[in-house]
């Protein structure tokens, strides 16, 4: 009987080690991504509109009122947010820290 108990008391233990670090894998890439997103939209995503933004400045008139009313800029601005978290996810994977001091706050 007490080889049987100590097998039971093993699997437990194998069980809850094994949910441990489950639920750590599982909350450190929720924190992470957060991390990630927050860098992203407060530090790389307002400063490449703001360089699109005066590249296409030099749109006016008819072409200028065509692109609003075909919604172009909605259009481009998912496209901006898709890329800089596609890139953020392969380049830009820095601590909350380290991206403070980068100006991710301004």
């Amino acid at each position: 009987m007490g080889m049987v108990a100590d097998w039971i008391k093993d699997g437990v233990a194998h069980l809850i080690g094994s949910l441990k670090e489950s639920i750590s894998g599982i909350v450190g890439k929720f924190l992470a991504a957060f991390g990630l997103t927050t860098v992203s939209w407060t530090a790389v995503l307002p400063n490449l509109k703001a360089f699109i933004a005066q590249q296409m400045g030099g749109i006016s008139g008819p072409a200028a009122e065509m692109l609003g009313y075909l919604r172009v800029g909605e259009a481009i601005s998912m496209i901006l947010s898709a890329l800089t978290i596609r890139l953020a996810w392969k380049v830009f994977i820095v601590p909350k820290a380290v991206a403070d001091t980068m100006g991710a706050g301004s």
